[in-house]
C-alpha cells in the first residue's frame, strides 16, 4: 500500500536529487535511436512538421517562382516574395533540423540505471534531475503506455509525486490543457516517475528482469510488458 499509517499533515519527504546517474552500475538505460523515440513518443511533433511542410514548401516556392511581385503586410509594407519565400524554406529547414536535434540532445544522458541499493530514475527524461529511491521506497515496477511505452517505477510514498507534476507554463488555455495532461498521465501510467523506453536497447522483457533481479524480491516487478 502506499504511504501506510502516515499522520495528517506529515511533511513530504525530500527525494535524493541528482543531476547525474553514477557511472558503473550494473543496469544501465541509455536510449537510442531518435527515429524509434519519435515515433513512439513525440508523434504528436512530427504530424505538426508534416502539416507544416505541406503547407510551407509549396508557399515557399510560389512565392520564389514570383520573386518580381511583392506581398503586402499591414505591419511591413510591401515585401519581395523572392525573399519572403526564400525566408519560409529556410525557417523551414531550421525545424525540420531541430526536432532531431532535440531529439538526440534529449537521449543522450542514461535515463535509468539500478543496482542492489535502488533504482535511478531521470522522470520523463527530466534534463537537471535524477531522483534516487532506494528498493525500500519503491512500491512497484512496470510498463504502461502513454505517449509510447513508459517505465514506470512507483515510490512508497505518494507525496512525492507533486514534486514531478507536469510544469503549468503559459497563459491560462495552456495551463489548463497542462493540467488536463497530468490527470491523464497519472491515469495512465499511475506515477509522475516513469521514463520512456521505446527507444531503448533490448526488449522491455529484459529490462524488466534486470531490474527484477536487482531489486531481489523486496519490489513487486511486472513480469512481461
Amino acid at each position: 500500500m502506499t504511504s501506510p499509517d502516515i499522520p495528517a499533515g506529515t511533511p513530504a519527504p525530500a527525494p535524493t536529487i541528482r543531476q547525474l546517474i553514477p557511472a558503473g552500475l550494473p543496469v544501465t538505460v541509455q536510449l537510442s535511436g531518435a527515429g524509434r523515440h519519435l515515433l513512439a513518443h513525440r508523434r504528436g511533433e512530427l504530424v505538426m512538421m508534416a502539416l507544416l511542410v505541406l503547407f510551407l514548401v509549396p508557399a515557399g516556392i510560389y512565392l520564389l517562382m514570383h520573386s518580381a511581385e511583392t506581398v503586402h503586410s499591414r505591419k511591413y509594407g510591401d515585401m519581395n516574395s523572392g525573399l519572403l519565400g526564400g525566408a519560409v524554406l529556410v525557417l523551414l529547414l531550421g525545424l525540420l533540423a531541430w526536432l532531431p536535434f532535440s531529439v538526440v540532445r534529449q537521449l543522450r544522458p542514461v535515463q535509468l540505471a539500478a543496482d542492489a541499493d535502488g533504482v535511478y530514475v531521470r522522470p520523463f527524461l527530466d534534463k537537471a534531475r535524477v531522483l534516487h529511491l532506494p528498493w525500500a521506497d519503491v512500491e512497484s515496477v512496470y510498463v504502461r503506455n502513454w505517449h509510447g511505452p513508459q517505465l514506470c517505477v512507483k515510490p512508497r510514498d505518494a507525496r512525492i509525486e507533486p514534486q514531478f507534476n507536469l510544469a503549468k507554463q503559459g497563459d491560462a488555455g495552456s495551463r489548463a490543457g497542462v493540467a488536463v495532461a497530468q490527470k491523464r498521465r497519472m491515469k495512465k501510467l499511475g506515477t509522475n516517475i516513469h521514463v520512456p523506453i521505446a527507444a531503448a536497447p533490448g526488449t522491455h522483457a529484459d529490462l524488466l528482469a534486470a531490474l527484477r533481479y536487482q531489486s531481489a524480491g523486496r519490489v513487486p516487478v511486472e513480469t512481461s510488458a
